[in-house]
């Protein structure tokens, strides 16, 4: 067996990736980037009540340790509450030195943060950010889970569940490609944008061979 001795790509070098995604999506997309060659960055909530000193607000850090623990590895993690003057703070000054902000609330609730996309990028004008929900457009809003998406679109085929979660991973390969996507047209507009990437359209994507009976 051989080895590749081929230096790997880094093309995120120098770009700084500010996060805000809890759970697995949004930190499977960071890992990622984070493996491009960003420097990434992630505020994190406080832990609930009571919790142990140290532990995570990121409820993947209270039901699986070392899936978080692998996930946030180079990972610079930020206490922080943004629904208090000082977590807003914070945040605005991890945003001033950010390049791109990844997210993966539904849109009221970034609203309520303070974060709708025509404020951001009127204050940040080269920032772009990268969206993450669970459907697209007027969607956006209802809640859903990796098996409803996989559902919608025929691939869950018996009683048995799925043997991985395909659209929060998918979804995840698609945010980072969208992270390469903004940075790329920045370099021609001198702006930031705003890229959706919807877990819904993940799953469709996936689903795409067995559409077209090639399964």
């Amino acid at each position: 067996m051989t080895t590749s001795t081929t230096k790997p790509l880094r093309p995120l070098k120098g770009v700084r990736i500010l996060s805000l995604c809890l759970n697995l999506p949004g930190p499977a997309a960071l890992m990622r980037c984070h493996q491009l060659g960003a420097s990434c960055v992630k505020l994190e909530p406080p832990a609930p009540a009571g919790a142990a000193p140290g532990t995570s607000g990121d409820p993947m850090g209270l039901y699986n340790r070392d899936a978080y623990n692998e996930l946030h590895q180079g990972v610079r993690l930020v206490r922080a509450d943004l629904k208090t003057e000082a977590g807003q703070k914070l945040l605005h000054k991890e945003l001033a030195k950010a390049d791109v902000l990844l997210t993966s609330f539904r849109p009221s609730a970034l609203v309520k943060l303070g974060l709708p996309w025509k404020a951001l990028h009127k204050q940040y004008p080269t920032l772009c950010q990268v969206a993450i929900v669970g459907s697209p457009g007027a969607r956006a809003e209802e809640p859903g889970h990796d098996l409803t998406y996989l559902a919608e679109n025929g691939l869950v085929t018996g009683l048995g569940l799925p043997a991985t979660l395909y659209a929060d991973m998918g979804g995840s390969l698609m945010a980072s490609e969208a992270v390469l996507q903004a940075l790329l047209a920045r370099q021609h507009s001198g702006k930031g944008s705003l890229i959706e990437v919807a877990l819904s359209d993940a799953a469709a994507y996936l689903a795409l061979p067995r559409r077209w009976g090639l399964t």
